[in-house]
């Protein structure tokens, strides 16, 4: 099987655990990359890398209007899809703490609204 973990900051997922999420590459798209990179709130760097075929998103951080199934049975993200479901704005409450609930800081530094992910 293949080692797939959830490259998404406090996401614990991997494909061993929970064979039944889809773990996704990041696009080539360089701008929808970007959003992507921006919505996890990680830079690229020398500690994070994003590689083809070893850095993936699970697909719990997509809304499930974002994903659908292919005629095999796949779980595909539909195009042009920002991932925007995590334990920092309030997704899975009850699952993980927010760490900060400060919307100034969100708009401001780590936004994940489509007007600051529209790079």
């Amino acid at each position: 099987m293949t080692r797939c973990y959830c490259s998404v900051p406090f996401c614990s997922n991997n494909k061993q655990k929970f064979p039944y999420l889809s773990f996704h590459d990041f696009p080539v798209d360089g701008k929808i990359r970007a959003r992507w990179v921006r919505a996890i709130r990680r830079d690229e760097g020398p500690s994070f890398r994003i590689l083809h075929g070893s850095t993936f998103v699970c697909s719990q951080h997509f809304p499930s209007e974002d994903r659908c199934t292919s005629a095999s049975g796949r779980i595909r993200i539909k195009q042009g899809s920002v991932l925007s479901r995590f334990h920092w704005n309030d997704w899975g409450k009850g699952r993980w703490t927010v760490l900060n609930t400060n919307p100034i800081i969100y708009c401001t530094i780590y936004c994940t609204c489509t007007t600051c992910l529209n790079i």
